[in-house]
């Protein structure tokens, strides 16, 4: 049986500052708690694993919510006050962005509240330090978000920002994320942030700009259409993207272009961010043609992906059957056999992974493998068959763990024809599966079989 093994990323927050009790609070902006978080293993989804905790800044933005920025890609389950003091109540998840790591937390049963920390876009936008400006992807996050360049790299970690008693913003490295992003954040209850859809290159060679630019001046080159997030099957790779929301390309030079067209897509035409659901227009120009395509931004997601990067917003989805653990491929699947998992892990999976991930299916489409075989006394013989791709159950071809279940529960059916890759074949009538599962949850007293979609 494989390591439960979480890789706990290495974006970890330090803060510095004294220990606060429940009753200094009304004299302090930033206070310090403790977020814990709930390990989660894609090799092992069935087990619950040892929670963990994390220092986190936050500040109170009003109403008993408090803002704080903590790590990405995690399931926080709550957070507490860091103090001596035993009756500070915990505080709940109100919004959690997995991209940015942005956490909005709710207080319940509190007395005494601490100062709310104001959002004052237009005063802060005055009074805050100003500079170059680019737009850069936090640690493990596929999200651009526009910040301000620091002139030095600040501590490690995340922290708050204040001059004359406005929030200007929150130091990440040597950036500083503004405060108009918390606002939204809150403002919008906890919503994640617009991914522009697609992907685009503005460094052209000299000869693919002569060929273009016989047509179009600065036309902008797709190169790849985030499946889920993008306008799917109404913009493609080669692509050339002429105006976006009715500036033409032509008008925007080639210093900072990149920055500029993220600006096009998600700023409105006053600076100001766009959210979730506003409209895009794109002018294109594809097979000597002019076309347009809108599309409502949406938040990156990689759960449309044929092999998505993790199980977003729930555990990981599996199936039991016959002592035979399936689950879907996903990156997080991979990525647990260590640093060295291109390496370590099944060579097919790997491939499919580099090569397949990202690909469009006009419906929602997975790779279901076989990790590994319980050892039972019914299915001796099968103990080496792992990490293996289910190919078809009774010449049906499997794209998904709930067909797969489905077709388990059919009552016309009296055999199971298992067929994987590498040409191996597994093969059990359905009182043998019916048998095998007693013997399992008799042997290993799993909770459940199975955990999928509803």
């Amino acid at each position: 049986m494989k390591n439960f093994k979480l890789f706990v990323f290495s974006f970890l927050f330090v803060f510095s500052g004294s220990i606060l009790f429940a009753e200094e609070f009304e004299d302090k902006r930033v206070i310090e708690s403790r977020v814990t978080f709930q390990k989660t293993s894609h090799q092992n989804p069935w087990l619950v694993g040892e929670p963990f905790t994390r220092k986190l800044n936050i500040i109170h933005l009003g109403k008993g919510l408090f803002f704080g920025v903590t790590l990405s890609k995690q399931n926080p389950v709550y957070a507490e006050f860091e103090s001596f003091d035993y009756s500070v109540p915990k505080l709940s998840i109100k919004a959690y962005d997995e991209e940015t790591g942005f956490l909005l937390l709710e207080s319940a049963g509190m007395q005494k509240l601490p100062k709310p920390v104001g959002l004052d876009l237009k005063n802060s936008n005055k009074q805050c330090p100003t500079g170059k400006t680019k737009y850069v992807y936090l640690p493990f996050s596929k999200t651009p978000i526009k910040a301000f360049v620091l002139d030095q790299k600040k501590q490690e970690g995340a922290d708050f920002y204040f001059k004359n008693q406005l929030l200007c913003g929150i130091i990440i490295s040597d950036f500083l994320i503004p405060t108009e992003y918390v606002e939204l954040f809150f403002r919008s209850g906890g919503k994640s942030f617009p991914h522009p859809g697609f992907l685009f290159d503005v460094n052209l060679t000299p000869s693919e700009k002569e060929y273009y630019s016989k047509t179009f001046p600065n036309p902008l080159l797709v190169t790849e259409v985030v499946p889920g997030v993008g306008p799917a099957y109404n913009l493609f790779p080669g692509d050339l993207i002429t105006s976006i929301n009715s500036m033409p390309l032509a008008k925007v030079d080639e210093w900072d272009r990149a920055d500029k067209i993220f600006d096009l897509v998600l700023r409105k035409s006053d600076g100001r961010l766009r959210e979730l659901g506003e409209t895009v227009k794109l002018s294109l120009y594809r097979n000597f043609q002019n076309i347009n395509v809108s599309y409502d931004l949406r938040a990156y997601d990689s759960n449309d992906f044929l092999i998505p990067e993790e199980a977003k917003n729930r555990r990981p989805l599996y199936l039991i059957v016959g002592g035979f653990f399936f689950t879907e491929l996903s990156n997080a699947y991979l990525k647990e056999f260590g640093t060295e998992y291109r390496v370590k892990s099944e060579k097919k999976l790997v491939y499919l992974s580099d090569y397949y991930q990202k690909k469009v299916h006009p419906v929602r489409e997975k790779i279901v493998i076989l990790s590994r075989v319980f050892p039972l006394e019914g299915n001796l013989g099968y103990q080496d068959f792992q990490d293996l791709v289910l190919e078809k159950v009774n010449g049906t071809r499997i794209s998904s763990l709930s067909q797969l279940k489905n077709l388990l529960q059919s009552e016309l059916t009296t055999y199971y024809a298992f067929e994987l890759s590498g040409g191996k074949i597994a093969f059990f009538t359905k009182k043998e599966i019916l048998d095998l599962q007693q013997e399992l949850q008799s042997t290993y007293k799993l909770g459940r079989s199975y955990n999928l979609e509803d």
